[in-house]
């Protein structure tokens, strides 16, 4: 199942609702398992469960995976609380991540939080850590634009 714009309902409070739609409707974020937990003005929480199939050695989680939860938890942010645009339209400018700590055999949380919004661009950091001990795996900065 591909979405598009015109599968979403634009006439909604505001990004946050767009987000809630989006997220579980999106091929590729369905196919890593992303889960949307919790979204606030400006700021999201996504969970990505432990699957042996996204690892690279053994039980590692690959990094690959967690960079592009950074970058889905940099979307969801840049578009939590916004107004909705004319255009249901988005793509992220530039995302830097460093890596941190390996991974292993558990799922990973994602916080993202938006650092400044401009008429269309936002800057959002974004933190990933364990699941289930809360320890830092990885951060990132990211720029978005909406519409």
């Amino acid at each position: 199942m591909t979405i598009s714009p015109e599968q979403l309902d634009a006439g909604v409070a505001d990004g946050s609702e767009i987000m809630k739609q989006f997220v579980p409707a999106s091929p590729f974020v369905a196919l890593l398992g992303v889960q949307l937990e919790e979204i606030t003005d400006g700021a999201a929480t996504l969970l990505v469960p432990y699957r042996p199939d996204l690892t690279t050695v053994g039980t590692m989680m690959h990094g690959g995976l967690i960079a592009a939860a950074a970058d889905i938890g940099v979307m969801v942010a840049a578009w939590a609380g916004r107004p909705v645009p004319d255009k249901l339209r988005g793509v992220t400018a530039s995302l830097s991540i460093n890596f941190i700590a390996p991974l292993i055999e558990d799922g990973l949380r994602v916080r993202a939080h938006r650092l400044s919004t401009g008429r269309k661009t936002s800057h959002v950091r974004c933190d990933m850590f364990s699941q289930t001990g809360d320890t830092l795996v990885a951060s990132a900065t990211g720029t978005y634009q909406v519409g």
